[in-house]
């Protein structure tokens, strides 16, 4: 059976399987969902890392959303907008990956 939660606007599923759980994190609308596909040996485990990618992505959303607007509104110029957008993506997938080593 999959245990659901709701966390930071995202709504988590613990999905288990035969060697532990994957976890899917998906936004309310379920238009967006994310999954690293590791699986956790724990439910706790499993839990820890859904939490931890949620409030990443809700993080990241936010910044490119600010990010967006501050370009559209002409406060920022084309460079420094790729600049700052590669910036933002460089921390998100570094902070990903030592999500991992967490475990």
């Amino acid at each position: 059976m999959n245990w659901k939660d709701s966390y930071c606007g995202w709504l988590i599923e613990l999905i288990p399987l035969p060697e532990g759980y994957v976890f899917k994190c998906w936004m309310l609308d379920e238009q967006v969902g994310i999954s690293n596909n590791h699986i956790y040996p724990r439910l706790s485990e499993a839990m820890r890392a859904a939490r931890k990618r949620a409030k990443l992505e809700s993080a990241r959303l936010a910044l490119i959303q600010f990010l967006n607007e501050s370009y559209t509104n002409c406060h920022i110029s084309p460079q420094e907008h790729i600049a700052l957008a590669n910036s933002i993506f460089d921390l998100t997938t570094s902070a990903y990956q030592s999500q991992h080593r967490d475990f």
